[in-house]
């Protein structure tokens, strides 16, 4: 076998010299070491040169000077990996002309590599415009990158290459691969990287290759699936008489541009397949004729030239054959409408012919058994999604029992996790491959279908659910995939179409590409003067995740599988539903490693680990073990830790209303991240301030199991009314382990008093008519963004922009006014449409108030009994009881409440002012009570959600909100 240990040691002791070519691929950290030792392990790519460090990228900058620099990078990898580094060259005062980067051939005392095994590419950002809900939510703004370096240009490009002049007070970025073929020996090699201007060597960074004694398997264990658009990558890349190449059919033999399109397709599909991805061309189809009779014919010709040579490995340098393939369905079912392709019994015997026919010539080559069919139709549960899939299973079994039945639908019921109106039926018989988003793959009922024996995908979705491809996500969340995939039991992950690039227009951007779909993982080559895609860093990290998992596939080959079982609990803890914290849409902290440097000790722990397998076979002395051991004892508490977070601090009245008492709930989860159960006490420990006490300060917590949570209320008291220049108060809470060991947080107290006042309040947006007020203040907004390495339970970051609240009352109506400040002026393009969009949970679009009142202050978890008031800039706003979510997520209703809204926008700030009436409210008590309470700002410039209650993740959580004293 390829791979195993015990070939790569017969290997060693050929004498040969190889000369390798071919593209070389990989990520950022991967195996990279720079030439300053003293600097922490985590932060190797900061130690090429102790000069600045670019901290839009993160990695190191060359500052060149008059004088020639040289610096050193060490590698390591296996036998077929690839690694690699970034740099940075920033020019001083003098240009460089004539500019030229120059690799020379790895040599070793027992080979050379050639030096075409080095490959370079010039880094270019993108401006990722708006963010997704997710990004909002778990990333904090301090950790997004607003143009990030994401396309790679070969630095021959005609543009966007190496420039011929590097300019001075520039910094241009490059990224550097190194492949380690097949026919390497174990060792070490040296080369070096030389900057040259003309004949003039102007610096160099030497190479140093720890190459090691095994091979990686070309294979996966769970294959990423990425789907190619054949005519989109047409469109964009080839021209005949001046325009882009289009197709009536899918039979391009007999056009003049036929040898440019073959080797357009061909080196797009080796270029995923190079990084390890199962390359599918999912919208080529094969030309079908329908005669007088009613009779289906295929023509399978041109379509069998292009797949025969991807389905039997010709196609490929590796010659390893792509795994799945879909069975060409859309050939015949062209419309988007569900059910319109089963609208006749003309339509559907024509739909059974061409299923049959498929089926026969699948099985006559061969690829049935590779071959599956997905369901025509968005991925929307609902009857006429179900409808539609359980005619369509139909169909396909009258044609023929052997086709493999794809539904991007889910089997379980939704109800019991949140979605109202969830009408559940099990529509599960005649499914063969379930294929559901991240959000909505149960790993339990999953497991279930596999001893069912059907089979089991995951669609790449979104943070915490999955990792994901997007643009927007921070490395770690692509790097995780493959791991993550196989913690779920997936048995293979789907990433969707990789180019869909923007139609009718030729030369697109690649800013126009990820913000037509940020999950694009290649760019049109055509702005940089080439004939086929450039790769995204993003596909780079892909094939991080996916040669981790070789490595992974080496470890079990191997005996062992516990090593990959203690660093996957590790990394990935938790995703698909498993990501829910109350509802469907409600996520906890995303539930894998966010921090690059954690793969990066992965590779390496299982590189020792196989190293030294190698060692005991040899009969040599093993590696280090107390080195070993070291790194263990680094990665795990890293990785794996005990956290808590606060959920909420409900306050209730339980004294007479002649004197003020309340007694605040405080609900806390401790989540057990370790090895290890866990248990201890918790309590509010620690200085109180005036007026506080509490008896909880050492409740026992029983045994938590690992990578489980356990929910706790905590009770204080407060003896008199307090006042915070910021309507925060803090209690501190500490849980502490049977072992001694610490965890501590800080439960935000939000608490406002809405003050009694006689007079009138005119309601026109100028609030210079409110008085200076201090308990009737809601200031010290905190960022609703959450990740898992964050300290969940404190009221996070501080915004870039301050929001004040401030309320006060009379005996009908409650009066609200905030004012939201910029540090700059700023435009703030508003509609008037009293509509609110919401992508997972938080608002987007549009620059936002939102005010949330619950008088029953029961800190239920559902968003259905919420008052909801939203306002925008333009005075535009919409009033609600729950909220419009899409899927639906609690009860909404209209709320029919007399409320009079005004706003004022400024050049460095916007003011909201509103009077509410108490009778709109019910019967709920509205003297000597406390209700919920919070305001939320969507902050459009900076995109930032931020909430005066501190809520985290989720603003619309009952239990989450403020407190409104209503004296």
């Amino acid at each position: 076998m390829l791979s195993s240990l015990r070939h790569c040691d017969v290997r060693r002791r050929r004498s040969r010299s190889v000369n390798v070519l071919g593209a070389v691929v990989l990520s950022a950290v991967c195996g990279c070491e720079i030439g300053f030792p003293t600097a922490a392990p985590t932060d190797r790519l900061r130690r090429m040169v102790p000069h600045a460090v670019a901290p839009e990228t993160g990695v190191t900058t060359i500052l060149i000077g008059d004088e020639p620099f040289r610096r050193s990078v060490t590698l390591a990898g296996a036998i077929n990996e690839t690694v690699s580094f970034r740099f940075s060259l920033q020019v001083g005062a003098k240009s460089i002309p004539a500019a030229g980067l120059v690799a020379g051939a790895f040599r070793s005392d027992m080979m050379s590599v050639a030096s075409s095994a080095i490959e370079v590419y010039r880094m270019h950002p993108v401006s990722v415009g708006p963010l997704p809900g997710w990004n909002i939510r778990s990333i904090a703004p301090a950790d997004r990158r607003a143009d990030p370096l994401d396309v790679l240009v070969p630095i021959g490009a005609p543009r966007g290459g190496l420039p011929e002049t590097l300019e001075p007070g520039r910094t241009y970025h490059f990224w550097v691969d190194v492949n380690i073929p097949k026919g390497a020996f174990e060792g070490t090699y040296t080369s070096s990287l030389a900057l040259t201007s003309g004949q003039r060597r102007v610096g160099s960074i030497d190479l140093k290759l720890e190459v090691w004694p095994f091979i990686l398997p070309d294979r996966i264990e769970v294959p990423l699936i990425a789907e190619l658009d054949h005519r989109v990558l047409f469109g964009h890349h080839v021209r005949h008489q001046g325009r882009s190449v289009t197709f009536v059919t899918d039979d391009w033999r007999l056009s003049p541009k036929r040898r440019e399109l073959d080797r357009l397709l061909r080196v797009t599909l080796q270029q995923l397949q190079r990084h390890r991805l199962t390359p599918i061309l999912s919208q080529l189809t094969p030309a079908v004729t329908i005669n007088a009779r009613g009779t289906v014919s295929v023509d399978w010709e041109a379509y069998d030239a292009v797949v025969e040579p991807v389905l039997n490995g010709r196609a490929f340098s590796n010659r390893v054959p792509v795994s799945h393939w879909p069975i060409p369905v859309q050939a015949v079912l062209s419309s988007p409408q569900p059910r319109a392709w089963l609208a006749s019994p003309e339509r559907v015997g024509l739909l059974r012919q061409y299923l049959a026919e498929c089926a026969a010539h699948f099985h006559d080559k061969g690829w049935l058994d590779r071959a599956y069919t997905t369901v025509p139709g968005a991925a929307v549960y609902g009857a006429e999604s179900i409808g539609a899939l359980r005619e369509f299973v139909e169909v396909a079994a009258a044609a023929d029992e052997r086709l493999p039945i794809v539904s991007r639908l889910w089997p379980q019921d939704m109800a019991p996790y949140g979605w109202t109106d969830y009408a559940w039926t099990d529509f599960s018989a005649g499914i063969d491959i379930w294929l559901p988003p991240a959000q909505f793959y149960d790993p339990v009922r999953m497991a279930a279908a596999r001893s069912a024996g059907q089979r089991t995908w995951l669609s790449i979705d979104r943070p915490p659910y999955s990792g994901s491809t997007a643009v927007h996500a921070p490395p770690a969340l692509t790097k995780v995939l493959t791991w993550q995939g196989e913690r779920l039991g997936a048995e293979a992950l789907f990433l969707g179409v990789v180019n869909r690039w923007p139609l009718g227009r030729e030369d697109v951007t690649p800013t126009e590409c990820v913000q037509a779909d940020p999950n694009v993982l290649l760019y049109p080559g055509r702005p940089f003067g080439l004939s086929e895609p450039v790769a995204s860093v993003r596909l780079k990290y892909l094939r991080q995740s996916a040669e981790s998992a070789a490595y992974r596939a080496l470890l079990r080959e191997h005996d062992l599988g516990h090593v990959v079982s203690a660093l996957s609990s590790a990394i990935a803890s938790y995703g698909g539903t498993e990501a829910y914290r109350t509802h469907f849409a409600d996520a906890r902290p995303i539930g894998f490693s966010v921090d690059d440097s954690h793969f990066d000790m992965a590779r390496r722990i299982m590189a020792d680990e196989l190293i030294k397998k190698v060692q005991i076979r040899r009969g040599t002395p093993p590696v280090d073990d107390f080195k070993a051991t070291a790194k263990w004892r680094r990665f795990m508490p890293a990785t794996r830790a005990m956290r808590l977070s606060v959920d909420g601090v409900r306050m209730r009245l339980i004294g007479p209303r002649t004197q003020w008492e309340a007694e605040a709930e405080c609900t806390v989860t401790v989540t057990n991240g370790t090895r290890l159960p866990i248990a201890g006490t918790i309590g509010v420990t620690g200085p109180l301030a005036p007026a506080w006490t509490t008896n909880d300060v050492d409740r026992p917590v029983g045994l938590i199991r690992p990578e489980s949570s356990r929910r706790i209320m905590l009770i204080a008291e407060l003896n008199g009314l307090p006042t915070s220049p910021t309507g925060a108060l803090s209690l501190p809470v500490v849980f502490t382990t049977d072992k001694g060991d610490e965890s501590r947080v800080e439960a935000r107290v939000a608490l406002i008093t809405a003050v009694p006042f006689d007079g009138t309040v005119r309601i026109d947006g100028d609030l210079s008519d409110w008085p200076p007020g201090l308990a009737n203040v809601a200031s010290d907004f905190r960022s609703i963004s959450q990740t898992a390495s964050s300290v969940e339970g404190d009221a996070g970051a501080r915004p870039a922009h301050r929001t004040f609240a401030f309320v006060r009352r009379d005996s009908e109506y409650l009066y609200i006014a905030i004012n939201s400040e910029y540090d700059g002026p700023v435009s703030l393009p508003s509609s008037r449409r009293n509509r609110v969009d919401y992508d997972d949970m938080i608002p987007v679009g549009e620059e936002l108030i939102e005010v949330l009142i619950d008088p029953l202050n029961a800190g239920t978890r559902t968003p259905e009994d919420l008052y909801h008031i939203a306002v925008k800039p333009s005075g535009s706003y919409l009033v609600e009881k729950g909220i419009r979510f899409e899927p639906p997520c609690g009860a909404r209703s209209p709320w029919p409440v007399d409320i009079v809204v005004s706003t004022r926008t400024f050049a460095d700030r916007w003011t909201v002012e509103m009077r509410i009436p108490f009778e709109a409210f019910g019967d709920d008590e509205v003297g000597h009570a406390i209700w919920g309470f919070n305001v939320t700002r969507f902050d459009v410039a900076r995109q930032e959600v931020s909430t005066w209650s501190g809520a985290r993740g989720n603003a619309y959580d009952p239990l989450s909100l403020g407190n409104l004293y209503l004296p």
